[in-house]
């Protein structure tokens, strides 16, 4: 079936059209930790795919019976993430043998008791989820079916930072991971040995419901960036704290550190140890302390994050659309009518890509931009087929760039202008796509993106993005004859004219000397000072 999913359009320079999208309401949170949560949220997940402060109607068909679900969810493709914050102040004044159980029950057991509450009502009505508290506004994306979900439940319990930092004289006041304890063991003070602070499976038998605390989560969140690291690192962790190779770990920041420096040592093969030797399969590890400070003082850290810099791009190009589509302010092209979970699902696409990919893309995105400025041309356009390292082997990317026709325009060839423009540059895209997945049978999904030509090349200010994504499943001769109709028509991915290119990148390259001086040299002072006669 040929069925373009959706069909977005940013539109800074013309008024908005019919059929545009509702607006969406979305909470920033009703504290200073829900607040935080929500803007690691949005700076990681974007904020089309993470909802602060969602309700729950118990009410059958009633309104105005808001009951907090949890203090953020997030869902993009087939993971969903339930978030509970608990801010509880650890009472200094109280023994210690007092104060932690109190902490511990309010903070980690609220919210892991929170978090099995929301994921049985997403389970059993998930369309009974709401994003106000008045029950009017429903979670505008669709969640995945239950088969295909993976759910993963987070707690961030804030409130003894400083408490931990005094107890056990450690600077990073993050929790201790000890898996062994199970439940309610991690405030059993009469087992041999017992350290307080420490949390282990703090949900066991049910789902694996990780604890952070506010700087864990955000060390992780400002490390693993899109929903797709942060999902494998949450899955490995699940995996490594359940499967008994783990003794104790001296807070979240270590264990990040170890995961990360395995990547490092394997080229991109994150997990949370290298391949044990024989004979140690069985032994608990105990991670060292001061990983983490090895790690951001690493070459390979700062190589990585140099090098990511680009990947932005892509996020930047994402936001373009959410930000509209949340907003309302979307428009239709092609003659079909966006709705918030058509739309969803053509820039899950693109959301679904990991940094390391996103750096690829990014500089495939700025590439095609320079390119088309740089050669001038009317249209300019770089298909990106995918690699180990993208989310989906069957989904390839478009970027095309149009200029707009000035001297056309000048001409009276343009009667209705920019809108005329916009539908032919989205016919453009329509075109790419169709061939991109006719010539390339192992595809069956293509997202493509058009842009404007830079403003030194029309001498025309403002602009608009269109993003088109496609999905062939079953080629008919009907569908055949389109493509190729469509090719010929739009004068798209012709042969003789198609460079191909194998790109290749290293996700912690080496540093080396730039190729050439950034800033010119310096003169020596006997050629910049005169002396004094």
């Amino acid at each position: 079936m040929h069925t373009p999913e959706v069909e977005l359009a940013r539109t800074d320079d013309i008024p908005p059209a019919e059929g545009t999208v509702q607006a969406i309401h979305r909470s920033r949170g009703s504290t200073a930790s829900e607040r935080l949560l929500a803007d690691l949220g949005e700076h990681a997940f974007l904020d089309l795919w993470s909802y602060p402060n969602l309700f729950y109607e118990k009410k059958q068909g009633g309104v105005g019976d808001g009951k907090e679900l949890c203090d953020m969810l997030v869902v993009c493709g087939d993971d969903v993430i339930i978030f509970s914050d608990k801010h509880i102040k650890y009472q200094d004044d109280k023994p210690i043998q007092v104060a932690w159980p109190r902490f511990y029950r309010k903070a980690i057991e609220g919210a892991v008791k929170q978090i099995n509450g929301a994921n049985n009502w997403i389970t059993r009505f998930p369309e009974r989820i709401f994003t106000d508290s008045a029950c009017t506004q429903k979670l505008p994306i669709d969640l995945p079916p239950v088969e295909t979900r993976r759910t993963h439940g987070v707690v961030v319990a804030t409130g003894a930072h400083r408490a931990i930092q005094d107890a056990l004289n450690d600077d990073s006041g993050s929790f201790m991971i000890m898996p062994s304890l199970k439940g309610q063991e991690a405030i059993d003070f009469s087992q041999p040995g017992y350290m307080p602070f420490c949390v282990g499976d703090v949900n066991p038998g049910g789902m694996f419901i990780h604890v952070f605390d506010n700087v864990g989560i955000k060390r992780v969140l400002e490390h693993l960036n899109t929903i797709t690291d942060f999902t494998r690192y949450l899955n490995k962790r699940a995996e490594y704290i359940r499967s008994g190779k783990l003794f104790m770990c001296h807070g979240e920041e270590e264990l990040l550190a170890n995961y990360l420096n395995v990547g490092i040592r394997t080229g991109g093969e994150y997990d949370f140890e290298l391949p044990r030797k024989k004979g140690n399969e069985d032994a608990g590890m105990v991670t060292l302390q001061g990983e983490w400070s090895r790690y951001v003082l690493s070459e390979g850290y700062f190589a990585k994050t140099l090098a990511d810099d680009i990947s932005y791009t892509w996020d930047r190009l994402i936001t373009v659309f959410t930000e509209n589509l949340l907003a309302g302010t979307t428009e239709t092209i092609l003659g079909e009518t966006a709705t918030i979970a058509t739309a969803e699902r053509g820039l899950r696409f693109m959301a679904a890509e990991g940094r390391f990919a996103r750096r690829m893309l990014g500089e495939a995105v700025d590439g095609a931009l320079r390119k088309a400025m740089e050669f001038k041309q009317d249209r300019y356009a770089r298909v990106m087929f995918p690699s180990q390292i993208n989310a989906d082997d069957k989904v390839a990317y478009v970027i095309v760039v149009v200029a707009y026709p000035v001297e056309l325009e000048a001409r009276g060839g343009l009667k209705r202008g920019y809108v005329q423009y916009r539908e032919t540059r989205a016919k453009i895209l329509e075109a790419y796509c169709l061939g991109v997945l006719h010539d390339n049978r192992n595809l069956n999904t293509v997202v493509a993106i058009g842009m404007d030509a830079h403003s030194s090349q029309t001498g025309r200010k403002g602009g608009s993005e269109d993003m088109l994504a496609m999905r062939i499943d079953e080629w008919t001769d009907s569908l055949i004859e389109s493509a190729l109709k469509a090719k010929e028509h739009y004068d798209v991915l012709r042969e003789n004219r198609i460079i191909k290119q194998k790109f290749s990148r290293d996700e912690y390259p080496a540093l080396g000397e730039p190729t050439e001086r950034r800033w010119p040299k310096n003169r020596p002072s006997s050629k910049r000072f005169k002396k004094r006669k």
